[in-house]
């Protein structure tokens, strides 16, 4: 999807109470390239309008996964210039193709590490089994930064592990949150500007030796729902950061996200009936229509992309194909075959025997 159609929409802009604010000083060394093209349209408005005064303006977090999406692709450099060895366009979908073929979360993981390492040139990541969690960690001291700021790399590595936690409940069609036991930074414990690290709803150890996520060592066997005939783009990955995001948000975090996204938060949360959305976030059904048609989309087509998700979901915890087409609510399960087959190009039974 190109960079034109993941425009900010009205609803992006920026108030001072996001719950998980990211200070614009934070990212200054981000915001200082403004020689990047036009279409990184959300970067514009942040580091074109915002110069005055960056230590009293904030953007939302999800307004930054944005931008870094955005300038990744203008960049060409999924890194964004953080590494002096650059990642390609698609480096993340190369993973993700790669860890679509693993039984479970653990194999993934390793993969995944193993995957970094290799386009970054160095034993950055590993992954380990101790005192009973999982833990992905990432040590950085001999990493190839392209900056020199601590408190920047601190904040962007931070990140990093959000991104990680995005790519892993993408991986398995999980909220990992609840296995989620702890998260590391190197960060020395203090005022922070930004509110970024509100995201995670564990403790937090200040001054470690690596950044890192720990686990439950249950979450080990999660098994991976990757579709291998559809291959996730660097956008949707993104996408599903972003939605990941908006689901531990308070309201005022959620009102600042894309139409798109908050009618699927709402699809996810059991509303079906188009009107009731509308109605739920503030809109007539004329005016959704309208704003889902800025967004370059249609309700049918999110729609679509939800049950499609959940269907897939079902099949991969053993649902049988007739109580999945009753729990999406299809009237027999020949309609939701067919619709299946229409969404994939395969029917579900060939699906269940894929992930077999």
């Amino acid at each position: 999807m190109d960079v034109e159609n993941r425009q900010a929409t009205e609803e992006d802009s920026p108030t001072d109470d996001k719950v998980f604010a990211v200070s614009l000083a934070d990212i200054e060394l981000l915001l200082g390239m403004t020689d990047i093209g036009p279409s990184a349209e959300t970067f514009h408005q942040y580091a074109k309008d915002k110069k005055g005064d960056r230590e009293n303006q904030t953007m939302s977090l999800s307004s930054y996964f944005r931008i870094l999406w955005e300038l990744s692709v203008v960049l060409q450099d999924e890194t964004i210039h953080l590494s002096s060895r650059h990642l390609m366009p698609g480096s993340t979908s190369y993973i993700m193709s790669n860890i679509s073929s693993c039984d479970n979360l653990e194999d993934a993981m390793r993969l995944i590490a193993k995957s970094y390492n290799i386009l970054h040139g160095g034993p950055y990541n590993r992954v380990e089994i101790r005192d009973g969690f999982l833990l992905y960690i990432i040590d950085d001291s001999q990493f190839p930064y392209m900056v020199k700021n601590e408190d920047y790399i601190h904040f962007t590595m931070e990140c990093v592990l959000i991104y990680l936690q995005g790519i892993l409940s993408f991986s398995t069609s999980q909220d990992l949150l609840p296995l989620l036991h702890k998260v590391y930074t190197k960060r020395k414990r203090g005022p922070m500007k930004s509110r970024h690290m509100s995201y995670w709803n564990v403790p937090v150890r200040y001054q470690s030796g690596q950044y890192a996520l720990i686990y439950d060592l249950s979450a080990a066997t999660l098994p991976i729902t990757i579709d291998q005939l559809h291959m996730p783009s660097s956008w949707e990955i993104y996408d599903h950061v972003i939605a990941m995001i908006a689901r531990t948000s308070p309201e005022e975090e959620k009102r600042n996200l894309a139409v798109t996204e908050r009618v699927r938060l709402a699809l996810e949360q059991g509303m079906i009936d188009q009107q009731k959305i509308a109605r739920h976030l503030g809109y007539s059904v004329a005016t959704l229509r309208r704003r889902l048609s800025l967004e370059n989309t249609t309700f049918r087509q999110i729609n679509n992309r939800a049950l499609n998700e959940k269907a897939k979901l079902l099949m991969a915890q053993g649902i049988h194909i007739n109580d999945v087409a009753d729990e999406l609510g299809f009237s027999d399960f020949r309609s939701f075959i067919r619709a299946f087959k229409n969404w994939n190009d395969i029917t579900p039974t060939v699906y269940v025997k894929n992930l077999k």
